[in-house]
């Protein structure tokens, strides 16, 4: 099955966030709680979102009154997040000055929630739509998160020769007809994954540029250790 382009663009990707570092002053926090479960709902597997306290946007640093308060606000305002997130704090001198920075990982979970789901799009933080949303309770799937892991990069897709079906040969008006199965990715092929949902995956095969879906139905993960990038075997 071939997908349309515009269908492609249509059909946003998760909402993870390339950019994950934000600098908060100490007379600033009282989005906390919508920041720390942004960077919760959009921070890509196996990347970290920052958050930096006691700095200004431009890089100044302002520095907090009371390090261990901030720790403790944050760890306050981190158990009002359900499910829980995976954080981390700490105090780093800089310029003189103590500031906390604040480390959210990616814990498969999503969403999360403070209230709302939040993520971020670009340097803001905003409600997650519906297909955001969507996303989000796709990602707690082991294969799709795996497959999300390998977004945009190259994978080898492999036909399984085991499910294909054996020839058969049925009588025809003048002689028998042979009916010769052959998968539709008959040989290994590279491909770049371009989408997934909890449905199907989508691959941009390398030679032709040409996009082809299959349902996650019929996937199995298995490594290619000679080109060290994940294989995707895909049943008849």
């Amino acid at each position: 099955m071939e997908i349309d382009k515009g269908y492609v663009r249509m059909v946003a990707e998760f909402p993870w966030e390339d950019n994950l570092v934000e600098r908060k002053v100490e007379s600033d926090l009282k989005d906390l709680l919508k920041t720390l479960v942004a960077f919760a709902n959009s921070v890509r597997p196996g990347q970290v979102a920052v958050l930096l306290i006691g700095e200004q946007d431009d890089g100044t640093v302002q520095g907090v009154s009371n390090p261990d308060n901030i720790q403790k606000r944050i760890r306050q305002v981190c158990e009002k997040i359900y499910p829980p997130i995976i954080w981390r704090s700490e105090v780093y001198e800089k310029e003189g000055k103590y500031c906390v920075r604040v480390e959210v990982e990616y814990d498969g979970d999503t969403p999360h929630f403070g209230g709302v789901a939040w993520v971020r799009r670009g340097s803001e933080t905003i409600k997650a739509s519906e297909e955001v949303f969507q996303r989000l309770i796709d990602l707690r799937s082991s294969l799709v998160r795996e497959l999300s892991k390998w977004l945009g990069k190259e994978v080898t897709v492999y036909g399984d020769p085991g499910t294909v079906p054996m020839s058969r040969q049925e009588p025809g008006l003048y002689r028998p007809v042979i009916h010769i199965f052959q998968h539709r990715w008959a040989a290994p092929e590279y491909a770049k994954i371009v989408f997934v949902n909890a449905h199907w995956v989508t691959f941009e095969k390398a030679k032709s540029g040409k996009k082809v879906s299959e349902p996650l139905s019929k996937i199995t993960l298995s490594f290619d250790h000679e080109r060290g990038q994940l294989m995707v075997i895909v049943r008849y």
